[in-house]
């Protein structure tokens, strides 16, 4: 197992991107830490409970102006405090630039990039492409299609600025378009003309995300069945299926032939919002036919998948985040990963691990710099 980072070779684009310095205060169990980080092997150690995952999730945050596990930005900031802050700074293309992200209670989150307050999330996304690699990822296969959308919106979302545009306008629409569904049906009446202006403006965002999601999965599929191929050794074939209503019907028809049921449930019921992406193996769902060893294989080759996307759209090297995930993997499947990954590029890689001795005996086979943060 400890040669599963051994192997891997690591050469850097020049220009590549890296994260220098990472500052928190009152980011959940932290009051006020501040990290200098190496350029290729950063590690954090320690027992359960500690904060090594809180440390990825604010390098995550930085990324994508969001944590990876929780959606309530008030439970973010540490117990008793009124205010969070990360700022991160970063090497991209030979520049220095400096994310900081903040919040107070009851105030909006602000983004800034070198002192300069984003407009809109949107210009942020994209920037500082990122993987992280979690035990969380089971909730892919385990969950409803919500988990699966928000995973390959976040993927195109980092590579398609227009998509994630697209993306925020239909969300922002089907929330007006539902509060009218629920003022019809509270004071008994109905405009048929305002709801075909949202059916419009629902279509318009729709098709476009429809379209970018389908070239999305005939990209990302080829990649997938490469990756999970050779973790599998040819034994199975796995694939992502994605099925959405707007194969058969464009949106705006699918919208006016079920308003009587939107008026009923009072929330519309059709829309590129239902959709769901199939994981699939020998052509049956992998939730029910996989076992735990097919499932972590694809979960596996899902963010390698993922990983090489962002590389090629991105033309920077990812960051790597790989959240307590030693444990989880058995010495075969980490040999296959080891002969897949062994002629890629990777850049920088953050760790979390809470053997102490595991991480020291692995990045010393590495043979490159590296940084133990024993927490």
């Amino acid at each position: 197992m400890y040669k599963f980072l051994a192997l891997f070779n690591f050469r850097l684009y020049n220009p590549f991107m890296y994260l220098k310095e990472l500052k928190l205060y009152n980011f959940k169990n932290f009051g006020e830490r501040h990290f200098h980080f190496d350029q290729k092997i950063n590690c954090f150690v320690g027992a359960n409970g500690v904060g090594k995952t809180n440390i990825l999730d604010a390098i995550y945050f930085l990324s994508l102006g969001k944590s990876y596990f929780n959606n309530n930005v008030r439970q973010i900031i540490k117990f008793e405090e009124q205010a969070f802050g990360i700022t991160g700074i970063f090497n991209i293309q030979d520049k220095t630039e400096t994310i900081q992200i903040s919040y107070q209670i009851d105030k909006k989150k602000i983004i800034k990039r070198n002192n300069k307050t984003y407009d809109r999330l949107t210009d942020h996304i994209g920037l500082i492409p990122l993987v992280m690699i979690s035990p969380y990822d089971r909730d892919l296969i385990s969950e409803h299609g919500e988990t699966r959308r928000k995973f390959v919106d976040r993927i195109i979302s980092q590579a398609d600025s227009q998509y994630l545009s697209s993306l925020i306008g239909y969300q922002k629409i089907l929330t007006q378009r539902n509060r009218l569904l629920k003022y019809f049906a509270a004071n008994h009446r109905f405009d048929k003309d305002t709801l075909d202006i949202y059916n419009r403006q629902l279509h318009q965002y729709g098709q476009v995300i429809y379209n970018k999601r389908q070239d999305f999965i005939k990209d990302f599929s080829k990649n997938l069945k490469e990756k999970y191929t050779i973790l599998s050794q040819g034994k199975e074939q796995v694939g992502i299926n994605y099925h959405s209503e707007l194969s058969n019907k464009p949106l705006l028809n699918l919208l006016e032939e079920n308003i009587q049921k939107d008026r009923l449930l009072q929330h519309t019921s059709k829309g590129i919002h239902r959709d769901d992406f199939l994981f699939e193996i020998n052509d049956k769902p992998i939730r029910k036919f996989g076992s735990q060893g097919q499932q972590k294989s694809f979960l596996i080759a899902l963010r390698l998948a993922e990983f090489e996307f962002l590389k090629k759209k991105s033309q920077q090297i990812p960051i790597l985040l790989f959240d307590d995930i030693f444990d989880k993997l058995d010495e075969s499947r980490v040999e296959q990963i080891v002969k897949m990954v062994n002629d890629k590029t990777f850049g920088q890689i953050f760790i979390s691990d809470t053997h102490p001795e595991r991480t020291e005996n692995l990045v010393k086979k590495i043979h490159q710099s590296y940084t133990i943060f024993q927490l």
